[in-house]
């Protein structure tokens, strides 16, 4: 019997050691932040605040609403986590999430994120706009970000806020310097299809794969006469490399073609591009209720790799779409979220991008957002991955 009263003696003082942990690891975590508020009107300090935020956005919450009623309802937990008195109200959320400038929320997942464990070596890096339509109004335009995906890990390294879509050529570069990409492959849908981007991808010691349209010059009128002079040749004589992949899904049959050209001494603009080693064509057949449709799709890049091997690169770089775009879609509803009064938008998409980082991406993500609203013991290890960083 003494026995087994040290046991319990020793797991009581154990857990109170690690709740001890945990909440200096949040007041250290944010001891950068400057408050934007008053000394003297301060009753909640901001660890305490993003605490809550993290947890309620982990729990299920899309509003700040849902924040203030995930708080009232989750008192008991809050108070024996972080030892606050009361919990905030619907107003002391909407101050801080509209005041608070996002670049503090910015450099903490970015802080975060150092402690990736393999680095970014080999990985494709994603980068790709993301459009809050929400978010507009008659006083206010839509919120577009732009993310840097890391496609292997699934998270979320970086985003930028930008004005418009059309807006993104100037918020790339910006990204392309946040973070160590050394060893990396970025990919970039065409409006990033861009010489000085290149350029800089390869200075920071990354390659290149970046999707090729008429905003890109000349170069894509030679590429796309290149293959279309080796279709009528049968590609008999076109120095590549070739792979096809079937995809059959839901009634919906998919052929995919690409054609990798490394011997490019002949195109004119080679120079132009810093490191370029090849372009590519992509032929894509989609067959849907007897109805079929045929897309072309060119890439250049800097990348040696075979026909396969690229192929699974641009084909990676869709996952932002699905791993993150879809996702924030239809689990954190982020395009039906109308919150836009001062950084109100950018606040709250920078905590669902923490959650879905910490919750990760693949199937059972809603189940995983409800466990988290019902036990209290998974919520409090979800948001320790952030807090504590032990993911």
């Amino acid at each position: 019997m003494g026995l087994k009263k040290n046991n319990i003696e020793y797991t009581i003082l154990e857990k109170e050691i690690d709740i001890q942990a945990f909440k200096d690891s949040i007041f250290e975590y944010f001891s950068s932040i400057d408050d934007p508020r008053e000394d003297h009107k301060i009753i909640y300090s901001l660890p305490n605040l993003f605490f809550i935020i993290l947890s309620a956005v982990l729990a299920g919450a899309n509003s700040i609403y849902q924040i203030a009623s995930f708080a009232k309802a989750k008192r008991k937990w809050i108070q024996n986590l972080i030892g606050i008195e009361t919990t905030p109200t619907y107003g002391v959320f909407w101050w801080i999430l509209v005041r608070l400038n996002p670049q503090f929320l910015r450099e903490l997942l970015k802080g975060w994120l150092k402690v990736l464990p393999d680095g970014l070596r080999e990985q494709v890096l994603a980068i790709d706009g993301k459009h809050l339509r929400g978010t507009e109004n008659h006083l206010n335009s839509a919120l577009h970000l732009v993310s840097l995906f890391s496609v292997d890990n699934g998270l979320i390294l970086v985003e930028e806020p930008v004005k418009s879509k059309s807006n993104e050529i100037a918020a790339i570069p910006k990204i392309l310097e946040e973070i160590d990409i050394q060893g990396a492959i970025i990919t970039i849908d065409a409006i990033g299809c861009q010489k000085k981007i290149a350029k800089q991808i390869c200075e920071r010691g990354a390659d290149y794969v970046l999707a090729l349209k008429g905003n890109a010059g000349l170069i894509y009128d030679e590429i796309v006469q290149y293959f279309q002079e080796a279709k009528e040749a049968g590609y008999e004589y076109l120095d590549h490399s070739y792979y096809s992949e079937n995809e059959n899904n839901h009634g919906r049959s998919v052929i995919r073609e690409i054609r990798y050209v490394q011997d490019i001494e002949w195109l004119p603009q080679l120079h132009d591009w810093k490191s370029l080693k090849g372009f590519a064509q992509v032929v894509c057949q989609r067959t849907e209720k007897g109805k079929t449709s045929i897309e072309h799709r060119y890439y250049i890049t800097s990348v040696l790799r075979d026909g396969k091997q690229l192929a699974r690169i641009i084909r990676s770089h869709w996952k932002i779409e699905n791993h993150q775009h879809r996702q924030l879609d239809i689990n954190f509803m982020e395009d039906d979220s109308s919150a836009n009064t001062g950084y109100a938008a950018e606040n709250l998409a920078i905590f669902r991008r923490m959650a879905l980082n910490i919750l990760g991406p693949g199937k059972g993500l809603m189940d995983r957002r409800r466990n988290a609203a019902w036990n209290e013991d998974y919520l409090t290890e979800l948001v320790g991955k952030f807090f504590i960083k032990s993911f």
